[in-house]
């Protein structure tokens, strides 16, 4: 009991104990101060990966060899691309040269077939009025033979242009005794007068005509 109350084993028991508790302590504290070391750390620099690296330095004099001769290429590009164009359109103007000449050559044509068909067209009315003339005097002597009538009856069913150009072909006196006739019928028929009247006309105007 007096060794259990010794002050030196009190001190050395109090001491080891409070070694113990400041042990216990850090063992605890540890983790959170290596965390703290780690937060501390100089972090190191990190260049991302899609950044370009920098090029190195150019020479000026080399810079300006490959801009001049960069240009020089650019020129000899266009100056071929102007001279397919110069000789596109020196073919384009060769065709459009041959279409008009042959547009030309067309047109002559065309007006040669124009004037014949106009000369064959006279010829063709030529010859057709030469025939209708000739049948026309035909009918005249024909009808000159006739009665006046009889030759009445006919005129009144034909077409008003056969009948004047008929009656203008007639002898004055022939054609005098129709019209007589017509005069004798429109007492009774009311459309004979006006037919005479406008027949009558239609002599007067071709005889004058030519």
């Amino acid at each position: 009991m007096k060794v259990l109350l010794s002050p030196y084993l009190i001190i050395i028991l109090a001491a080891v104990l409070g070694v113990a508790t400041v042990a216990f302590t850090l063992l605890q504290q540890i983790p959170r101060l290596a965390d703290m070391a780690v937060a501390m750390r100089p972090k190191a620099i990190v260049v991302p990966s899609h950044l370009p690296e920098r090029p190195p330095p150019v020479d000026p004099a080399s810079q300006a060899v490959s801009e001049l001769i960069l240009a020089r290429q650019q020129l000899a590009v266009r100056e071929a691309s102007l001279l397919e164009q110069q000789k596109r359109l020196a073919s384009e103007r060769m065709e459009l040269e041959r279409t008009r000449a042959s547009l030309e050559i067309m047109r002559k044509q065309v007006d040669e077939y124009i004037t014949e068909a106009k000369r064959l067209q006279m010829k063709a009315n030529s010859e057709e009025a030469a025939m209708e003339t000739k049948n026309l005097k035909t009918l005249v002597q024909t009808y000159s033979n006739m009665s006046p009538k009889a030759c009445v009856a006919i005129l009144r069913e034909m077409e008003d242009a056969t009948a004047v150009k008929i009656l203008a072909l007639m002898k004055v006196d022939v054609a005098a005794s129709l019209f007589e006739e017509m005069a004798k019928q429109a007492a009774g028929d009311p459309q004979m007068a006006k037919r005479a009247a406008k027949l009558s006309e239609g002599v007067k105007n071709q005889r004058s005509s030519k």
